[in-house]
């Protein structure tokens, strides 16, 4: 019996800081897109919510997370774009990045671009050919392409050491360890 509610404990403390990471997201989600200059900035401060519940959390946790911050942006926002690049990339790709750092080096970042080249085209399409926003330096065209590779590039390399340091330095000392054990 004591055993269960040790897990129960756990599952409730995991539920519950679930939750507020979602709350978290929309929030900085939210300044994103009221101050529409930090758009991409907030996606990529609210993208390490969800690598913190990949590496402490696991299971569905990031999922969760994930489609509940998405949804409650799409749904709150007063600009969506912030909600959108979320959705599309900044939520989802965390647990993205588990997967393809699994794989060889090599194949690991020609699956990384390929994924940013993808999104990069569908939001393309999506600005030209849906939504009919006409800007003669939004196109597909090299100088796009390239800007993005290596915006993501700097991304990705920065979420691993931002990464690196919370496991190294920042884990031990704020003892999160201990409040994820049954």
């Amino acid at each position: 019996m004591a055993a269960k509610r040790g897990g129960a404990k756990l599952g409730t403390r995991k539920l519950a800081v679930a939750a507020m990471l979602c709350a978290l997201g929309v929030v900085f989600l939210y300044v994103g897109a009221v101050i529409e200059v930090l758009d991409l900035t907030m996606v990529a401060v609210a993208s390490l919510f969800i690598f913190f519940a990949v590496m402490e959390m696991g299971g569905a946790y990031p999922y969760l997370i994930y489609l509940v911050t998405a949804v409650l942006s799409l749904l709150l926002l007063p600009s969506k774009f912030a909600a959108g690049a979320y959705l599309l990339f900044g939520g989802i790709y965390p647990v993205l990045k588990l997967f393809f750092e699994k794989l060889p080096t090599v194949l690991g970042w020609a699956m990384k671009l390929l994924y940013c080249n993808a999104i990069v085209s569908l939001l393309l399409w999506v600005s030209l050919f849906l939504l009919h926003i006409e800007d003669p330096d939004l196109g597909f065209n090299l100088l796009t392409y390239g800007l993005f590779n290596v915006t993501f590039v700097l991304y990705d390399v920065a979420a691993t050491q931002l990464v690196t340091l919370y496991l190294v330095r920042l884990r031990k000392r704020l003892r999160i360890e201990r409040f994820f054990e049954k």
